[in-house]
């Protein structure tokens, strides 16, 4: 009986740090996913299949950073989704729907134009090191790169985005 009560009292524990997770993170993975997705059903899906991963994940606990966590699972799910897209659209008779846009202002229509000029990958990036203000080092680690490659993507990205303007 006591185990019962032992093994109830340690999946609320769990429910809770899950509860708490996903209400402090699900707004700043929802944008990132829209960032890389540009369209709003795609991204809400992105953002639940996330946090599906992390109730799924046994370790979730011994995670020491789940924010990076979180957007690196972001991050390849949202490529992945990307390629899945890209596939398909090679079959016939498949048609997508055009991406939603969320433009408040100018300022806005500027900033979506620039993204919707832009690689998935690159838009993460500007994402996560402009929006977010993640590090070299921790957008590494997201995304699985080598630091100094990072930074070298995102100097060359500001030049293209220079370019652009």
């Amino acid at each position: 009986m006591q185990q019962k009560i032992m093994a109830l009292s340690q999946s609320n524990t769990i429910l809770e740090n899950i509860e708490t997770i996903i209400s402090s993170h699900y707004d700043k993975i929802y944008k990132y996913c829209y960032s890389i997705l540009r369209n709003v059903e795609d991204a809400e899906d992105a953002v639940q299949e996330v946090f599906l991963k992390a109730m799924k994940s046994n370790n979730l606990s011994s995670i020491n950073n789940p924010n990076a966590w979180l957007y690196k699972v972001a991050y390849f799910h949202c490529m992945n989704k990307l390629k899945r897209k890209k596939i398909l659209s090679f079959v016939p008779f498949i048609e997508f729907e055009n991406t939603v846009n969320v433009v408040e202002n100018e300022q806005d229509e500027q900033l979506h134009n620039i993204l919707n000029q832009l690689k998935p990958d690159e838009r993460a990036l500007v994402v996560l090191r402009i929006i977010e203000n993640y590090s070299f080092e921790e957008i590494a680690a997201i995304m699985d790169k080598p630091a100094p490659t990072i930074r070298k993507r995102y100097e060359r990205l500001k030049e293209k985005i220079r370019k652009m303007f």
